[in-house]
């Protein structure tokens, strides 16, 4: 398989009949030596990430790409050498790195080790789309079992305080997928992100720990055939049922979720999703009442804590500069347009090449605001403590005192900056900045007084600049990722700046 990729990489070299494009192609030729056994794209890579929108800014994969996980079906047409031919040496580049994380042809099964270890002296307060510590030391092992329709992951790890205190054992990103009928069925630990934000996801993120879960999606995202249906365009269905564990005041809550996107026109995605919190302790169990009870009114009150939200991501290619605009919009557990108590998310990312040897450079501008209004773009009625809190389940919209969402938590604005270069070997080099304001006076004054609506994150506001400079350098069998980051404010009842420094080294067969 691996010499098979090789001769591929050296006669898409020779078709391109470019000699900047032909020495980029030896250097990914021996990137692409480790390709891994995985079923799909998995959560937290940026760089990565920012290959997948590329490629598909260009047509060259389906435009369905703010689910993740990314199915390994969905990225079938980069197998298509004469098609990448005609493509400049950075589409090329970012093509070639994402085959090298995913097995197309999965004609052999196999079994590979892999192993990963973070480490930092303070966890970051705002989480992105990037795999970050959850505590000062993040490690894991495990095997990857890969074959044409059965694959799995064992991933044995432990989040900890560097003196052993408050020591976690974790089975995250631990999972047995299973290909049937073009659906991938999963169980497992899957990480997830909904959602066209970099930064941010009001709906389902990084931020919290997976949590366990089984689920199915689609593994081919090709258009219907039907001309009834033809216009939805190419599509992705993903369905799960999972169980938030752990300590909660309503133990073993059910989380289910269901998310939709499809792309009607060229370029645009758009994203419907409902997550619904049910059962558990302290509550009635019936989950199809649950499932397709959608009012919440004083004539039908609902049982449950309802999560639902529209994405608009539209992207398109101006000569070399990709484009793309997007919207995220989260509801309550209410009415769809009125009395929505809605949160907003907005940004707009560009990409384009950095020279003519297979580099590309992105940059991306983000707003989030989860100050909740009490209608749609009404601004001048807040509806305060609203996001992620719920007078049924106390816990809220949150996994391990973490936000399953929005990583600030309720009543909560981040600005985000972000520019990264990657260049044709790989090597990712990053810059951001933040600015975030953590709860509010109103929220904290509710907080204060021994309510269970919350901003967990900080209990009094907070006002934080923060810079980031990062480095990912990727090798042929291992993986390393640098952080530097300086705030000059942290979150209540913290004081003072801080300056944190993060690595971290993975293992990959």
């Amino acid at each position: 398989m691996q010499v098979d990729m090789f001769s591929r990489i050296l006669r898409l070299a020779r078709l391109s009949g470019n000699s900047r494009r032909w020495g980029g192609a030896l250097l990914l030729a021996s990137v692409a030596l480790s390709v891994q056994a995985q079923p799909w794209l998995e959560v937290g890579d940026r760089a990565l990430r920012s290959d997948v929108e590329l490629l598909a800014a260009r047509g060259l994969i389906d435009g369905v790409v703010t689910t993740w996980p990314i199915p390994a079906g969905q990225l079938a047409r980069l197998a298509d050498d004469e098609r990448l031919s005609s493509e400049p040496a950075f589409v090329q580049a970012a093509a070639w790195r994402v085959r090298a994380r995913v097995d197309l042809k999965r004609d052999k099964p196999s079994l590979q080790p892999t192993a990963d270890a973070r480490v930092t002296n303070a966890s970051d307060t705002v989480r992105d789309f990037g795999t970050l510590a959850r505590d000062q030391a993040d490690v894991r092992a495990g095997l990857l079992w890969d074959s044409a329709s059965v694959d799995a992951a064992l991933r044995v790890g432990e989040q900890t305080r560097f003196d052993g205190d408050n020591a976690r054992f974790a089975l995250d990103g631990s999972y047995v997928a299973a290909l049937l009928g073009g659906m991938r069925f999963y169980g497992g630990w899957v990480e997830q992100w909904d959602g066209p934000g970099w930064t941010s996801s009001l709906l389902l993120s990084n931020n919290a720990r997976p949590f366990p879960k089984i689920g199915l999606m689609r593994d081919d995202t090709h258009a219907f055939q039907t001309p009834w249906l033809s216009w939805i365009g190419p599509w992705q269905l993903n369905f799960f049922v999972g169980l938030l564990d752990g300590p909660r005041t309503d133990k073993n809550t059910v989380l289910s979720g269901l998310r939709f996107s499809f792309n009607p026109l060229p370029g645009l995605e758009i994203a419907l999703t409902r997550d619904t919190e049910m059962c558990g302790s302290h509550h009635p169990c019936n989950p199809l009442k649950a499932e397709f009870g959608v009012r919440n009114d004083p004539q039908s009150t609902n049982t449950t804590n309802d999560e639902a939200g529209i994405d608009f991501k539209y992207s398109h290619s101006l000569g070399a500069l990709s484009i793309s605009p997007y919207l995220q919009f989260m509801n309550e557990d209410t009415g769809p347009f009125t009395h929505a108590y809605t949160s907003y998310l907005g940004g707009l990312s560009l990409a384009g090449p950095w020279g003519e040897s297979g580099a590309h450079w992105r940059f991306t501008s983000e707003y989030a605001d989860s100050v909740a209004t009490l209608n749609w773009f009404d601004f001048g009625k807040k509806a305060t403590g609203t996001a992620y809190n719920n007078g049924g389940y106390t816990d809220g919209y949150r996994y391990r005192d973490r936000t399953l969402g929005f990583s600030l938590d309720s009543d909560s604005r981040l600005l985000s900056l972000a520019g990264q270069l990657t260049d044709r070997d790989g090597w990712t080099y990053r810059l951001v900045y933040y600015r975030a304001r953590i709860n509010s006076a109103a929220l904290a004054a509710i907080q204060q007084g021994g309510s269970t609506t919350r901003n967990v994150v900080s209990a009094q506001p907070v006002f934080i600049n923060q810079f980031e400079a990062g480095l990912s350098v990727p090798l042929r069998l291992f993986s390393f990722d640098f952080a530097v980051r300086g705030q000059d404010a942290q979150p209540y009842p913290h004081a003072g700046g801080k300056l944190a420094v993060e690595g971290g080294i993975s293992y990959h067969f």
